[in-house]
């Protein structure tokens, strides 16, 4: 999610200060609270979801709505999900994704931190404030079951800031900044003319992503394609990507196969098929927009053929969400806004790219990717009916996904990969709300719309539609 206007930057802004004085007064917890026991906080599905027949949904986590972002860490033989929301920082056992557990919690005021940061080793998570001014929370969680908070830098922080290095000693913020934890109890930030925005001459971004082969790509614009040459704070661009494709703002990216690229040999022509480690995939993002049109925030697939040698990237392919209609599924009206968001990729038994996308009201999206073309299909979805989804992850070593959703909290899902597919129809009307018609709910609209204009064939349609009760609660002017 993007900025806020300036009103509400105002009021976020002031209630962060607050409670960061307040913490470091001691008026508020900086210690979390351990579970005594591990009980099921799995709430079962109600079935009244709207899924493809090659997706079920498991149950609801609702202790952590609105949930906003998630990281997987694997400890030893334990799965580790650290979920970050406004209720605070809450860590699961996820070895068993279908019936995690909660290991402990750190109350805080906790918004928006859409990008929770945790090193490789599990022992440090940060949190960071909407707007990036305001605070940049240092966490440890090494014992999982007694989060504590160990420093905090504010006024300060990031958007969202991802670890420089595999320790988390160094953050990179999405506005350009570094920052240097080495000392969990005094984060600071570099100086601007060592900050990774200054040394790569980059434009502020919403979001970093470094791949397996250590390569960093800044979601940026242009993107910024760089390394580090010895550490966080040498680093050297790569190359840069331009969006043609009316995308949106690029919020979030990911370098697929990045394990197995082999650079193309000297005068080797770029074109032909991608290869491993030359396709990347991104979500643009146009929030707060109520509906959609050609310029709503966009999956797209980018050709990185030739980065290494200096070669520009390439968009390639988009997919869009589309506005609907109360007598179908998605919704005619977006609150946060007609766009992609988080996402989270794998190769498929079938070869492509598997994704798992989050897309706001409109639910959990399945797509699948062409890894020689990039060209993008849906396979499949998700509707909570009520939500508005943040971020999709799969789970370790399975087709399990966990949804972050800002109204419902975490809804577990499984992809069956040898399902049937949802048919052009089926996805179609998935896009346009599934849900019944509701003739009360049709007249009040057209009610609504019409306004001082309203004839008495509007009024009897609402009164000859409208529950028992409703002559109880409505207002004057439109009872009998």
């Amino acid at each position: 999610m993007s900025r806020r206007p300036a009103a509400r930057r105002v009021r976020a802004a002031a209630a962060a200060a607050l409670t960061a004085a307040l913490v470091g007064a001691g008026a508020l917890p900086v210690t979390g609270a351990a579970a005594a026991v591990a009980p099921q906080v799995v709430v079962p599905s109600t079935g009244l979801e709207i899924t493809s027949p090659n997706v079920k949904h498991l149950g609801t986590v609702p202790l952590d709505g609105a949930a906003v972002s998630m990281k997987v860490v694997k400890v030893g033989q334990q799965v580790r999900a650290f979920v970050s929301g406004a209720a605070g920082l809450t860590i699961y056992d996820a070895t068993n994704p279908a019936r995690p557990t909660v290991l402990g919690h750190l109350p805080i005021y906790n918004w928006e931190n859409e990008d929770i940061a945790v090193s490789q080793d599990g022992k440090t998570a940060v949190l960071t404030e909407f707007q990036g001014t305001v605070y940049l929370h240092v966490v440890d969680v090494s014992n999982p079951r007694l989060p504590v908070l160990k420093g905090t830098l504010a006024p300060g922080g990031a958007h969202t800031v991802v670890c420089a290095d595999p320790a988390c000693g160094y953050l990179y913020g999405s506005e350009g900044q570094t920052y240097d934890i080495r000392d969990r109890a005094h984060p600071k930030q570099v100086p601007a003319e060592r900050s990774w925005g200054v040394l790569t001459k980059s434009r502020p971004g919403h979001n970093l992503h470094q791949d397996a082969k250590g390569v960093w790509i800044a979601d940026t614009e242009p993107l910024t394609v760089f390394r580090q040459t010895t550490d966080p704070l040498h680093l050297k661009v790569l190359t840069r990507g331009t969006i043609t494709k009316n995308s949106g703002y690029q919020h979030n990216n990911i370098r697929t196969r990045a394990a197995r690229y082999v650079p193309r040999k000297a005068g080797e022509s770029l074109g032909g098929p991608l290869r491993p480690g030359e396709l990347l995939l991104g979500n643009g993002e146009t929030n707060f927009t109520g509906t959609c049109d050609g310029g709503s925030g966009a999956f797209s697939t980018w050709s990185m053929a030739g980065f290494d040698r200096g070669a520009p990237m390439k968009q390639l392919s988009v997919l869009r969400p589309v506005s609907g209609n109360y007598t179908g599924g998605d919704p005619a009206v977006n609150g946060l806004g007609c766009s992609g968001h988080w996402f989270a990729q794998k190769d498929a038994r079938d070869g492509s790219i598997l994704v798992t996308a989050a897309w706001y009201e409109h639910g959990t999206r399945f797509l699948k990717v062409n890894p020689k073309t990039g060209a993008i299909r849906q396979v499949g979805y998700f509707q909570p009916v009520r939500g508005a989804a943040s971020a999709s992850y799969w789970m370790p070593g399975s087709d399990v996904v966990w949804t972050v959703d800002y109204h419902s909290g975490i809804d577990i899902l499984r992809f069956d990969q040898a399902g049937p597919v949802p048919t052009t129809a089926q996805i179609d009307t998935s896009w346009l709300s599934t849900l019944a018609p509701d003739p009360f709910v049709d007249a009040l609209q057209a009610l609504c719309k019409a306004g001082t204009g309203a004839t008495d064939a509007q009024h009897e349609a609402l009164h000859a539609t409208a529950p028992a009760d409703f002559e109880k609660f409505a207002p004057p002017g439109v009872r009998r």
